[in-house]
Formats: structure tokens, C-alpha cells, sequence
């Protein structure tokens, strides 16, 4: 869990989920979700594979969807 402690993550979970929908909309609405989905697995392949990956950049690092996917190593929130 991002907030170990359950009153933390409670009061915190709306703004994830708006912010996690918003992005979704938009992602779905560009036609990228497969794009998303290529990076992921990418990056774990990179990761599970020894080659150094870095914790994000660019507007990527301050996606949610990217973070949740594993994409970046950084909570855009």
C-alpha cells in the first residue's frame, strides 16, 4: 500500500481516484492505452533483466497511470 497506515489512506483515496479517472479519460480518449501498456512491459523486462532504468521523465513522471503501472518510480501526488 502507497499509506501503510488505513485512516491516511482513506482520507487520501478520493484524490487518487479522481486523479487516476481523469487520466484514464484522457489516455483512452488519445488512443494511447496501448502505448501505456508497451512501456510497461518494457520497462519490467528492464528491470528483471539488469538494465538500469531511471524513476521517470518528462510529463511521464507526473502521470498516476505511469506510476501505477509501474512505469515510473515516483507518486505524481
Amino acid at each position: 500500500f502507497l499509506f501503510p497506515d488505513e485512516e491516511e489512506r482513506l482520507k487520501r483515496r478520493p484524490e487518487y481516484d479522481e486523479r487516476l479517472e481523469t487520466e484514464l479519460q484522457v489516455i483512452n480518449q488519445m488512443g494511447f492505452p496501448g502505448y501505456f501498456l508497451i512501456v510497461m512491459e518494457f520497462i519490467q523486462w528492464s528491470k528483471d533483466n539488469g538494465v538500469p532504468v531511471g524513476p521517470g521523465r518528462g510529463s511521464g513522471a507526473g502521470s498516476l497511470v505511469a506510476y501505477a503501472l509501474k512505469i515510473t518510480d515516483l507518486d505524481p501526488l
